[in-house]
Parts: C-alpha cells; sequence; structure tokens
C-alpha cells in the first residue's frame, strides 16, 4: 500500500490481458499497471501521454515466475488524496498547480484535489491571478474554507501586493479610480481602490454584479481621519 514513484518506460497492448498497460522499470523486474488502474476519475481513451512521465503507483500483487509487478496509479491517487484532504484541514500548506484560469481566480490541483482560489485571496490589491500567472504554473496555498456546497476554496499562503502609488492622501472627490468588488453586503458593495483601503457604495441600478469584477469607481466622499471613502460604480471592465 505503499505510494511509490516511477517512470513510465513504455506503452502497449497486452494480448493475455486483453488491454493496454504502463510498464515500469523498477528495478530490472517489470512494473504494469492495466488501463482500468491508472486514473480514478478520467476514463481514459489513449496512454501514449503517459510515456516519459512520473508517477506514483501502488503495488497489488507480484508475480514472481515471470517477475511482474501489477500495480495501480489509481489506488495511489486516492490514498494520496485522502492523505493530502487530512493534512490541508490541518492548515499544512502545499504548492498547487494552476489547472484552470477564469476572470475571478483560478482553479489549482495538489494531489488530485481541485479547489478554487480566488483573486482576493490570492492579492491584497486587485490584481487578478491570470495577470501573473499561466497555465501549469504553481503558487503556495492552504485551505481557507468549504463553499456551500462543499467545494474547497484556497488563499494564497503569501497574498501579492502590487507596488502602487495610490494612497488616501491622494484622493479627492469626483475623482475616478480603478478598483475591485471585494464583496457584496446588504448594507452596500465594497471596493477595494488601493491596498488595504475599501470603498463603500451602492449596488448599481443594473444589478449585475460579482465579487472580483474590476470597476470605474468615483469618489464622492472622503472621512480622511476615519479612512473612509464613499462613492459609487460608475462602470464594469
Amino acid at each position: 500500500k505503499e505510494v511509490l514513484k516511477g517512470i513510465v518506460k513504455l506503452v502497449y497492448n497486452d494480448s493475455a490481458l486483453e488491454t493496454d498497460v504502463l510498464v515500469l522499470d523498477l528495478e530490472g523486474a517489470k512494473g504494469i499497471i492495466v488501463k482500468d488502474e491508472v486514473d480514478n476519475k478520467m476514463k481514459l481513451r489513449s496512454l501514449v501521454s503517459f510515456v516519459g512521465r512520473e508517477i506514483e503507483f501502488t503495488v497489488k500483487s507480484v508475480d514472481f515466475k515471470s517477475e511482474t509487478v501489477f500495480c495501480s496509479r489509481k489506488e495511489a491517487q486516492d490514498k494520496l488524496e485522502e492523505e493530502t484532504m487530512m493534512r490541508l484541514q490541518d492548515g499544512e500548506a502545499f504548492n498547487s498547480k494552476i489547472i484552470n484560469i477564469l476572470p475571478y481566480g483560478a482553479y489549482v490541483e495538489i494531489n488530485g484535489i481541485t479547489g478554487l482560489l480566488k483573486n482576493t485571496d490570492y492579492a491584497e490589491d486587485y490584481t487578478s491571478i491570470e495577470e501573473m500567472f499561466q497555465l501549469g504554473d504553481t503558487i503556495k496555498v492552504k485551505l481557507k474554507k468549504f463553499s456551500s456546497n462543499n467545494n474547497l476554496i484556497f488563499e494564497a499562503v503569501n497574498k501579492y501586493v502590487s507596488p502602487t502609488i495610490i494612497n488616501i492622501d491622494m484622493l479627492e472627490p469626483n475623482q475616478v479610480i480603478l478598483g475591485v468588488v471585494r464583496s457584496i453586503k446588504p448594507c452596500g458593495v465594497f471596493v477595494q481602490i488601493a491596498p488595504n483601503l475599501d470603498a463603500l457604495c451602492s449596488m448599481p441600478s443594473t444589478g449585475e454584479l460579482d465579487e472580483d469584477m474590476k470597476v470605474q469607481f468615483k469618489i464622492n466622499k472622503i472621512i480622511r481621519e476615519e479612512g473612509k471613502v464613499r462613492g459609487k460604480i460608475i462602470k464594469v471592465l
């Protein structure tokens, strides 16, 4: 049941087993992973893409006569996912791989476990993940919470802070500034217009607004001694 690692040397159709197989060189012994044991989620049409890849696997059985070790990548995936989930819930941080980038964030994967990293949980300001990363890049995250439908929500271990010249002392009424929607509450919409500076406004009349959207924000009022800014959203970008 131990999770091991090996490099796939060959893919071929085994007539005796009547299926395609992955072949691993296990220090002179032949490791075999049949097609049904390759992945715990996807039904794979071809195994060719695995040639040359390092994969995790467990040993299921050994045929000493033919010196063949029957292995399972699927079993290793299940075991790694279970262990990783426990470690995530204990607060451990992991390097995750970005597998899908969206306007509001990115989906990342850790040992087969997928979750969402929102732009608001990546950066202290309005910098988006798609501005800084590409598919396949890695970013260190930890578990923030479970969503209402039990999906994983991650947050960056070290939140990004972009260099900026903007602070509250530079702001004046009637200025228009770039912001990002941080949260939508019954009391109004909070828009971040600078690092650690959220401005409050009412919901636009269109009502077509969501978290992490970039907007043009017009300043109406500044209360400098309290660090508060009021205004309105004039355009969704």
